[in-house]
């Protein structure tokens, strides 16, 4: 006798059989167990027989909704952050989310005084700002209290509207008066832990005065105002530094700023033979020179630039993810492969031949400037494997372009830095723009931007030809979210054409964007030039996740990181309406370090 659970496929016959139930993979089952599982949370139903033996009947469901990082929302690392997000993508409706909301402890800042930060609504209800993870704290926050909502609201006080996530993409106002003033409803409000940020923690602070002691700082609390700083910055880029990432880079920070001084008095400075190891990467001065910096962990940008129309953050990971893209095609682990270094040349061309600052949007007709086989670059380089120039690896930096100077000009300027940097012609040329118009969106300012899939829907509907036809067939590619990655690019042109390298890279960022390193395997198992295709796979997904997004072990292992954060923050700050232009001080060292002729 054949059987069915409730809600499955019909029966069609006599035998014994039983229907499966295929989750999304996004769906906490195990985080929930008193959920009745959403229907829209189930992919398919999968007919088996008494063996568990599929019988080949399949029954899909209709009212299946992808879950939220397919979706294109940042990965959730709290059962707060999942229920919301449940509920932003349809599974569970709102009365099911706040139910659930009830249990999930939340971060509720705190005043001076120790007591969580009320605040009065429209009209005179008590609402309470409360942040799903640490992560989502913003910065002027550093004192919170761990707590479930159960537990914080106060029945018959006005209480009950939590400002979930303020400020962030999963921000909500969340009215639970019904759940908290329920009758039968425990509470415990004595149920909570009082948290500090690890950057002004105790232990932290402790450090940070001992390493400003060790090495003879002044004043005695630099360090740890720096700490504060930093942490601040990270924050706002939506990041966060663990105590022992601030411990790391205290640690750096005081040598380095003991060598500055020593360097400034004309006195030897010391730096340990282990640079990653104490916190160090090394950046390059204006003769290509190694100096030692503290590394960032691509958190926050170290002289505190504020974004323009790019994210510092989004560009260096641009950067670093194109050059891990090329290393896994190449299986060449940690040194710059030659499309990487044909970027970092690229860039260097446009930091030398355009103005941080002009009056109008055209190319000059000095563009490109004469090599400089001396340049900064080329020592810190070093030789190398060097291959002719392809245009595809100029698409980032003539994106970089868009910063500030050309940010209301358009891409036929881009178009035409490429063409003068490469000499590609018009095929070529609409390849260039395919990428410069989605590394445009991926590399904005703020600390989320929408993945890519968001941008080519824009695109289909409004852009121009050819770019909505590639955008259409992306997308429709991407539905078939289990038919295996390679075999949809292999559909997508003939391997020649750097219009299908450009299309598969783009293919592989979009379906993979929350996976980075799927994303830069299947875009280098294509047959068009998968070193390439890998790398800029790397980039589009390393743009919208940042460093810290990228695998942490291939970041750690790539020896030229320092050099990558060294050109990436460079090209930030001369396009950037808050970087050169703005400061005097910098722009003598400029035209050192960038020379025109």
């Amino acid at each position: 006798m054949a059987s069915a659970l409730s809600g499955d496929p019909a029966v069609t016959d006599e035998r014994f059989t039983d229907w499966k139930v295929v989750l999304d993979p996004e769906y906490w089952r195990r985080e929930f167990p008193g959920l009745e599982t959403p229907r829209p949370a189930i992919v398919r139903w999968i007919e088996v027989d008494e063996r568990e033996q599929p019988t080949g009947n399949v029954q899909e469901n209709p009212d299946h909704r992808p879950g939220p990082a397919w979706m294109g929302y940042p990965w959730l690392s709290s059962a707060a952050a999942k229920v919301m997000a449940m509920r932003r993508v349809g599974w569970i409706d709102d009365v099911t989310m706040r139910r659930l909301l009830l249990d999930c402890e939340v971060l509720v800042p705190l005043q001076e005084d120790g007591q969580p930060i009320r605040m009065r609504g429209r009209n005179d209800e008590v609402v309470i700002p409360a942040y799903s993870s640490s992560t989502t704290v913003p910065s002027g926050y550093p004192r919170w209290r761990r707590i479930r909502p159960r537990d914080l609201l106060q029945p018959g006080s006005h209480e009950g509207w939590l400002e979930m996530d303020a400020g962030r993409i999963s921000a909500d106002t969340v009215d639970l008066s019904r759940e908290i003033n329920a009758p039968d409803l425990d509470r415990d409000p004595g149920r909570y832990t009082d948290e500090i940020a690890p950057e002004v923690s105790p232990a932290v602070t402790e450090l940070a005065a001992e390493l400003a002691e060790e090495f003879r700082l002044d004043p005695p609390g630099l360090v740890a105002l720096r700490l504060k700083a930093v942490g601040g910055w990270a924050r706002d880029n939506g990041f966060e530094l663990s105590t022992e990432e601030c411990r790391r880079y205290a640690g750096a920070y005081a040598r380095y700023v003991r060598n500055l001084r020593l360097r400034s008095d004309n006195q030897p400075v010391d730096w340990p033979a282990d640079l990653a190891g104490n916190g160090l990467i090394t950046h390059y001065d204006n003769s290509g020179r190694p100096e030692p910096v503290p590394w960032t962990l691509g958190k926050f940008e170290p002289a505190g630039i504020r974004s323009g129309v790019f994210a510092w953050h989004r560009v260096l990971g641009a950067y670093v993810g194109f050059a891990i893209g090329e290393c896994v095609a190449l299986g060449s682990g940690d040194t710059l492969g030659p499309l990487t270094r044909q970027v970092l040349r690229h860039t260097e061309t446009v930091l030398r031949g355009l103005p941080y600052t002009a009056l109008d949007a055209s190319v000059p007709a000095s563009f490109p400037p004469a090599p400089r086989p001396g340049s900064w670059l080329s020592a810190a380089l070093g030789a190398g494997p060097e291959l002719p120039p392809n245009p595809l690896t100029a698409a980032l930096a003539v994106t970089m372009t868009g910063g500030v100077r050309f940010e209301d000009s358009g891409f036929p300027v881009q178009r035409e830095l490429a063409h003068k940097l490469t000499g590609a012609g018009d095929d070529t040329l609409t390849a260039v723009e395919l990428l410069v118009r989605v590394f445009t969106k991926l590399l904005g300012e703020g600390e989320f931007v929408f993945p890519p899939h968001v941008h080519l829907q824009e695109m289909r509907a409004s852009g121009p030809a050819p770019f909505a036809d590639i955008a259409g067939i992306v997308l429709a590619l991407r539905s078939g979210r289990e038919v295996p990655d390679v075999e949809q690019m292999e559909t997508l042109g003939t391997p020649g054409s750097a219009l299908t390298v450009a299309a598969r890279a783009l293919f592989a960022a979009t379906k993979r964007h929350h996976e980075p390193l799927a994303a830069i395997q299947s875009a280098a198992a294509q047959s068009a030039d998968g070193p390439l295709a890998a790398a800029l796979a790397g980039a589009l997904t390393g743009a919208r996740v940042g460093v810290p997004g990228l695998p942490a072990d291939l970041v750690g292992a790539l020896a030229p990181l320092g050099l990558l954060d060294n050109i990436a923050s460079d090209v930030f700050r001369h396009f950037n309406r808050n970087g050169v232009v703005r400061d005097r001080s910098m722009q003598e060292y400029w035209a050192q370090r960038y020379p025109k002729e």
